[in-house]
């Protein structure tokens, strides 16, 4: 199997420490390009990434034929208008949770890629944790009945007030 190249959006937290990271490490993937609008995050991933192309602009990754897959780790509510800007590129989509802002926006998103024939997926980086895992180990073993509702949480304590709650309202760059 050929290197997948992938492109990441957006070099926040996301991009730069899940994703870039995850990618990187991956054997099969390859960090191809890395966009973002701002100057110093597009230094600090070329130094990141010295053999990235890092670009300003979404639609200059997307016109290169050689980026495979896109990986949005931009705002939540960019991620609708982003997936079918890639699926319309015939560009796999690894969207970052939150994947949408409605049920809508979801499914508008899963038919731009079934018209595209190409895969979209949504990155839950916690299914790999170790409560996780120990509560899916404890299901396979039937060591308790089937549950009716499983709720779990990782909290980070406000640092500062988000634009990404905001939806349409905010004046975020998703790049």
């Amino acid at each position: 199997m050929s290197e997948i190249n992938v492109g990441i959006v957006g070099y926040g937290l996301a991009g730069k420490v899940f994703h870039g990271m995850l990618v990187k490490h991956t054997p099969g993937l390859r960090v191809h390009s890395i966009v973002t609008s701002n100057p110093e995050r597009r230094a600090e991933a070329a130094k990141d990434f010295p053999d990235a192309n890092v670009v300003r602009t979404y639609e200059e990754m997307l016109a290169d034929a050689d980026v495979d897959l896109v990986v949005l780790g931009t705002p939540h509510h960019t991620h609708k208008e982003l997936t079918l800007q890639a699926c319309a590129a015939g560009k796999h989509v690894v969207v970052d949770k939150i994947m949408a802002l409605s049920v809508a926006e979801a499914d508008a998103m899963i038919a731009a890629a079934r018209e595209a024939g190409v895969l979209l997926s949504v990155f839950h980086n916690r299914r790999w944790d170790s409560d996780y895992l120990t509560v899916r180990r404890v299901l396979e073993q039937g060591l308790i009945g089937e549950p009716y509702v499983v709720e779990s949480s990782v909290v980070t304590p406000p640092r500062r007030r988000s634009d990404w709650s905001q939806g349409e309202k905010s004046r975020v760059n998703p790049h």
